[in-house]
C-alpha cells in the first residue's frame, strides 16, 4: 500500500475531476465490457461435453466397475451348468499276500463314471440368479456414470464460477486503486479526510485476501477434475467464453417418467426384487432330491488255471434325502422371503426419495432462474446507476467517501452473488440430471 501512497502522492491537486471522470467512465462501460466478453469465440469446441466424454472413458473406478460387470456376466453361464463329471479308477479285491490280479475271481480293475443331476428346474433358476446379479452390476456401472458426469459438470461450473469471480474482484480491486487515486488528491487539497484513504487501502486488502482464497479453490477444483478424469492434477482445462442454461424442457410429472424409465438407482432396486423371486422359487425348490448316476466296468483276468472269467458292469442312482429341511431347505425358504420384501421397500423408498429429489430441484431452479432474471433486469443495473450517481456527488462534496465505498462494494457483493446464482443454477440442473438419469440440457449456447 506504500508504492500506491507514492505513487497518488505524484498526482496534483487539479488532478481529482480528471480521476473522478475515468473511474465514472470505467463504471459506465461496465455492462458493454461483460457483453464483449459474452460474445468471444463463438465457434469454439464444447468444452464441457468433451470432458465429460474423457472421464467417462478414463475413470479409473468406473474402468473398474465395468471390468466387476464382465466377470459377472462371465459367471452366468457356469451357474447353469452341470457339476464335473467324477472318473474314478480302481482295484478291487486285490489280496495282500502277492497282490495277484488272477487268484481270486473276485479281484478286478475298475474304471467307473459319476454324473450329478439337480432336480429338473434347479440350474435354469441358478443361471437366471447369476445373470440378475450380472444386471444389478450393470446397472451400477450405469449410476456410476451419471455420478461421474454430474460431478465433472459440477466441478466445471464450479471452476467458471471461480474465474469470474476472480475477474470481478480483480475489476474491483483495480476501481478501488482508481477511488483511493480520488481520495488521496482530494485529501491532498484539504477536500477529504485522510480516514477515507485508509478505508480504500483496507477494502484493496480485502480483495487481495480474496483473490488468495480464489486461486487456492481454483486449484482443489482443478485437481477433482483431472482426478475424475485420471490425469496429473495440474493438467489444465480451458474454459469456454461465456455458458447459457436453457430454460427447463420439461414438466415435473414427465421428469418423473423420465427417473422411472432411466434412473439406474431405481432399475437396480427393480432388479433386485426379480432376484429376489428368483431365489426364492429355487429356495422352494431345493427340498426336492437331486440325484446322482453312475456306472462302473470291472476287468478280470483268467485264473491261474486258465479258466476265462467274464467282465463285470455295474450302474447306480443316488437320491438325496432332504430328511433335516425344517433346519436347512425350509430356513432358507424364510430368509429368502426376508430377502425379497427388503427388497420391494428399498425400491419403494428410493422411488420416493427421487420424487422427493425431483420435486426438490425443479422448485429449486425455478427459484434461482428467477433470481438470477431479477439480477439481470434490475438489481444490477440499479446498483450501478447508483454508484456513479454516488461517485459524482462526491466529486462535489454532496455525499461523503464512505458513501461511495459502501455503494461500490454493494454492487461488487452483487455481481459476485449474480455469478454464485449462476453456478448454483447450473449445478442444481445437472444435479436434476443425476437424480432423472438423462441429459435434459443442451451443453450450452454461447452467444
Amino acid at each position: 500500500m506504500k508504492g500506491v501512497g507514492e505513487k497518488v502522492r505524484k498526482i496534483p491537486g487539479n488532478a481529482a475531476g480528471i480521476a473522478t471522470a475515468v473511474l465514472l467512465l470505467s463504471l459506465a462501460l461496465l455492462p458493454q465490457v461483460s457483453l464483449a466478453r459474452a460474445g468471444d469465440e463463438p465457434g469454439r469446441e464444447d468444452v464441457l461435453r468433451a470432458l465429460v466424454g474423457d472421464a467417462l472413458e478414463r475413470n479409473s473406478e468406473l474402468q473398474a466397475m465395468r471390468s466387476t460387470a464382465e466377470a459377472k456376466t462371465e459367471r452366468i453361464l457356469p451357474a447353469g451348468s452341470l457339476p464335473d463329471p467324477m472318473l474314478s479308477l480302481a482295484y478291487s479285491n486285490v489280496p495282500t499276500d502277492d497282490f495277484s490280479m488272477s487268484k481270486m475271481d473276485m479281484t478286478s480293475r475298475d474304471i467307473g463314471f459319476t454324473q450329478a443331476l439337480p432336480f429338473p428346474g434347479k440350474l435354469s433358476l441358478k443361471e437366471e440368479i447369476a445373470r440378475l446379479d450380472a444386471v444389478q452390476t450393470s446397472d451400477r456401472v450405469e449410476s456410476l456414470k451419471n455420478l461421474i458426469r454430474f460431478r465433472v459438470k459440477k466441478d466445471f461450473f464450479s471452476l467458471m464460477e471461480n474465474r469470474e469471480v476472480t475477474r470481478l474482484t480483480e475489476k474491483n480491486k483495480a476501481l478501488l486503486g482508481e477511488l483511493l487515486s480520488v481520495a488521496n488528491s482530494r485529501y491532498e487539497v484539504g477536500k477529504a479526510p485522510q480516514q477515507d484513504i485508509f478505508k480504500a487501502q483496507v477494502e484493496i486488502s480485502r480483495m487481495e485476501r480474496m483473490l488468495i482464497s480464489l486461486r487456492k479453490q481454483k486449484v482443489a477444483l482443478l485437481a477433482d477434475l483431472n482426478t475424475l478424469r485420471s490425469r496429473p492434477v495440474g493438467t489444465p482445462v480451458e474454459l469456454p467464453a461465456s455458458y447459457t442454461m436453457p430454460g427447463m424442457p420439461y414438466t415435473e410429472r414427465e421428469l418423473l417418467e423420465i427417473a422411472l424409465a432411466s434412473n439406474p438407482d431405481l432399475k437396480r432396486e427393480e432388479d433386485g426384487i426379480r432376484r429376489n423371486e428368483t431365489a426364492l422359487r429355487l429356495a422352494r425348490r431345493q427340498v426336492l432330491p437331486d440325484f446322482q448316476i453312475g456306472a462302473a466296468y470291472k476287468f478280470r483276468e483268467s485264473s491261474d488255471a486258465g479258466m476265462s472269467r467274464p467282465d463285470f458292469f455295474s450302474a447306480n442312482v443316488i437320491i438325496s434325502l432332504p430328511l433335516w429341511h425344517g433346519r436347512k431347505q425350509d430356513k432358507e425358504v424364510s430368509a429368502a422371503v426376508k430377502d425379497l420384501s427388503s427388497g420391494k421397500s428399498g425400491y419403494q423408498s428410493t422411488w420416493n426419495a427421487v420424487q422427493n429429489r425431483v420435486r426438490d430441484l425443479t422448485a429449486e431452479i425455478s427459484s434461482l432462474g428467477e433470481t438470477l432474471s431479477l439480477f439481470d433486469s434490475g438489481l444490477l443495473p440499479q446498483a450501478r446507476e447508483s454508484v456513479n450517481a454516488s461517485l459524482a456527488a462526491y466529486q462535489v462534496g454532496q455525499v461523503e467517501f464512505a458513501s461511495v465505498l459502501m455503494g461500490r462494494m454493494a454492487l461488487y457483493q452483487q455481481e459476485i452473488d449474480r455469478e454464485k446464482t449462476a453456478a448454483a443454477l447450473r449445478i442444481r440442473a445437472s444435479e436434476l440430471e443425476l437424480v432423472v438419469a438423462k441429459e435434459l440440457f443442451d451443453e450450452g449456447t454461447r452467444r
